[in-house]
């Protein structure tokens, strides 16, 4: 069971004539902390078997702290930051290093380029067959090579990524309009910066195993 804690709006600060706060929270796990299972890494065991692996669908720490939980602003017709306007020249990068994706959970607007990267020396293959509102794909990724992925339409939930070539390898992306976005952190921790202060504001949190989480306390 997940619980979400500590969970409110920080005193907001002024902002070009307007105010903006921070949420901030943590997502916890409600019981003993499981522990991480070993991948099962069955090939190209002289690189992939350099790195300890783990089964990453739930991340929990000592604390009981989960990891990679989405959460996104989903209330429409809110004032939105300066900051955010337009789309994001800035590149998310999900990369192939060590025989696993980094990031686990990834996040990218709507417009926003996605450079899926192979940092390893083997070669590597990016499944993504289960968009809705994008192009499916499935590309293979020689050594050092890279491609470039712009969405350009919301997905309702993280669509999974896999690797062909070696099946313990697999992510999620979340593809959204929303610039107020994040993921939970290793300790279970998160923050939104520059929310709109004294708006009604709406929030949906995904766990990858889980799905939604609709009833936090």
């Amino acid at each position: 069971i997940l619980l979400l804690c500590t969970f409110g709006i920080a005193s907001p600060q002024p902002s070009c004539g307007e105010s903006w706060g921070t949420l901030r929270g943590r997502f916890v796990y409600d019981g003993e902390p499981p522990v991480a299972q070993k991948a099962n890494v069955n090939k190209d065991t002289d690189v992939c078997g350099k790195s300890p692996l783990v089964v990453e669908d739930l991340l929990v720490d000592p604390s009981g702290g989960v990891a990679n939980i989405g959460i996104w602003l989903v209330s429409k017709k809110v004032s939105e930051h300066p900051d955010y306007a337009g789309v994001p020249e800035s590149v998310v990068v999900l990369d192939n290093k060590n025989c696993r994706f980094e990031p686990y959970l990834g996040v990218v607007r709507v417009g926003q380029t996605l450079r899926m990267r192979n940092s390893d020396p083997v070669t590597h293959n990016v499944n993504g067959g289960s968009f809705r509102k994008n192009t499916p794909f499935n590309d293979n990724l020689p050594p050092e090579a890279s491609v470039d992925k712009v969405f350009q339409g919301e997905e309702r939930l993280g669509v999974p990524l896999s690797c062909g070539s070696h099946g313990w390898m697999k992510s999620y992306l979340l593809v959204k309009e929303t610039p107020y976005i994040t993921v939970s952190r290793e300790d279970g921790t998160f923050e939104i910066p520059n929310l709109p202060a004294g708006e009604t504001l709406e929030f949906k949190t995904w766990h990858a195993p889980s799905g939604y989480i609709t009833e936090p306390s």
